[in-house]
């Protein structure tokens, strides 16, 4: 195709250059007939013998001696009213030039002006160059006509034409060798593939790459995205045309950004983004694997699957709260069979009394403090799962929450992961092991703090604690750990407030949660 297009241009440049030629003889021979006329008709014997002579004589001599000398086609010398007074052709001398009675007002016999042109005389075509020819006293008394046959300039042009062949042939052959040499280097640039092959190549990588689930964010080593399909800019929020942008410039500060530019680096990474939870990976992209050109990141929707090992997780722990109830029942109803079947029945009614009046003591004192009984039957549940893990867990006194609460679930949130966090602290520290739950009403908000006895956070961590994917936790369900203090920060913030830790023994957690309570003469059912 190169070379095909190359042949058309080099023969149409070759009738251009020949056109092109042509026309410039063309031209140089009309300025030659005229510089011929215009030195004849500056001579003052010429006009002389126009004006006293007769046609032919001396006037034909001039001519044929100016034909001779110049190798002129033709000399015609006229009077003012356009008679030849010489010619070539001895027998048209006498004729006037036009046999109309009223000749062209572009001869110069008529005009005063010169003429220059390509005309048909009695000769053929001609390049002519015609001169107006005045007496001694300025009078116009005629004119002199000099032309070159046109068969001379088209055999000086085609005599040139065999030189321009060969540099026109050899500018071929160096194009079709340049173009070959292009083609072949293409080829190796492109594996062998041709158009079609690239273009079908090119429409498969755009179908695929947008048509996985996962995300795909591509990017320089100056941190400008070459590639983003739809999944990535769906999870990642990318902005219209982000193609060619810095990455910074686009994702807000925090752990998505540190991720995708590598400050945080890792396999798997766990990312909170929105309410998605994300899985990323980072990988180098390497050309001919050597040549560091940019990264890839992938971007793994878990947001459903870590749901529901959560949910399993939360399952498993309230069938553990439910065995440790059971089992509780079950040794007391033990102790109690063993009491009546020895005979001491003061004993056993003492201990239904007691046993009846601690666990009403502990539901008097959660329905007195908190009246959502959403939050209540919370604290609860736990109370008896941290019972089973040898924890204490205990409601302070202070502990006051008079008004219903809204935003139910997110409280519920907070509260449960700290509550869990904290059980798992105290279980794995020295007895006592204990937990302590301060629940008030701060405004229209709530002020949630726990307290642990467990080993507490060291002060290094009191900022990273809250971060995506940081824990010192398994899971039994395989769920990822360290999204529960990512998700009660996020919570947290989302509604404007502010959650800290400190150290007092052992861990103290602070979460506020403004906007979260209902007015005061609002009724809650149970």
């Amino acid at each position: 195709m190169q070379v095909a297009i190359l042949v058309l241009v080099m023969v149409a440049g070759f009738f251009v250059v020949h056109w092109n030629l042509q026309r410039q003889l063309d031209q140089q021979y009309e300025k030659r007939a005229l510089a011929v006329a215009e030195t004849l008709a500056s001579q003052p014997a010429v006009a002389n013998a126009v004006e006293t002579g007769r046609p032919g004589g001396v006037v034909q001599q001039l001519a044929q001696a100016a034909r001779r000398q110049t190798n002129a086609e033709f000399v015609v010398i006229t009077n003012a009213q356009g008679i030849r007074y010489s010619h070539p052709n001895p027998s048209l001398i006498g004729k006037p030039v036009y046999d109309d009675p009223e000749p062209p007002s572009s001869e110069p016999f008529r005009t005063g002006r010169v003429f220059l042109g390509i005309q048909h005389g009695t000769l053929g075509l001609e390049a002519t160059g015609k001169a107006p020819l005045f007496d001694a006293h300025g009078k116009l008394s005629g004119e002199v006509s000099v032309g070159f046959l046109m068969t001379s300039v088209y055999q000086q042009a085609a005599s040139a034409l065999p030189s321009l062949t060969v540099y026109l042939l050899i500018v071929l052959a160096v194009g079709v060798l340049a173009a070959l040499g292009l083609s072949r280097r293409l080829k190796r640039q492109t594996f062998g593939l041709e158009l079609g092959e690239i273009a079908a190549l090119l429409q498969e990588r755009e179908a695929m790459l947008h048509g996985i689930r996962e995300g795909l964010l591509g990017y320089d080593r100056n941190e400008r995205v070459l590639l983003a399909n739809d999944s990535a800019r769906r999870l990642l929020n990318l902005p219209p045309g982000s193609l060619g942008r810095p990455v910074r410039e686009m994702l807000p500060a925090g752990r998505l950004r540190d991720v995708i530019t590598g400050e945080v680096t890792g396999s798997d990474l766990l990312v909170l983004h929105g309410d998605r939870i994300l899985v990323a990976n980072r990988m180098p992209i390497r050309r001919d694997r050597r040549q560091h050109v940019g990264w890839v990141v992938t971007f793994q929707d878990r947001t459903e699957s870590e749901s529901l090992k959560r949910e399993l997780d939360d399952a498993i722990g309230l069938t553990e709260t439910l065995r440790a109830q059971s089992h509780e029942f079950a040794n007391r109803l033990h102790t109690l069979v063993g009491l009546v079947e020895l005979g001491h029945y003061e004993e056993a009614v003492q201990f239904v009394t007691d046993v009846s009046a601690a666990r009403g003591e502990l539901t008097d004192q959660m329905l007195t403090a908190i009246s959502d009984p959403r939050l209540a039957a919370l604290i609860l549940a736990k109370v008896s799962l941290a019972s089973e893990r040898s924890v204490v867990l205990r409601l302070m006194p202070d502990s006051r929450v008079a008004q219903g609460i809204t935003d139910i679930s997110e409280v519920l949130t907070v509260a449960g992961n700290l509550i869990d966090n904290a059980i798992d602290a105290a279980a794995s520290g020295p007895p006592p092991r204990q937990v302590e739950l301060t629940v008030v009403t701060a405004e229209s908000g709530l002020l949630i703090r726990v307290r642990d006895s467990g080993p507490g956070v060291p002060l290094q961590m009191r900022e990273t604690i809250f971060m995506d994917g940081v824990t010192t936790k398994s899971s039994v369900t395989g769920a990822r750990r360290g999204l529960g203090l990512a998700l009660v920060r996020q919570v947290v913030e989302g509604k404007g407030g502010m959650i800290s830790v400190g150290q007092d023994g052992g861990a103290v957690f602070t979460a506020v949660l403004p906007d979260c309570l209902a007015d005061e003469s609002a009724v809650v059912s149970s």
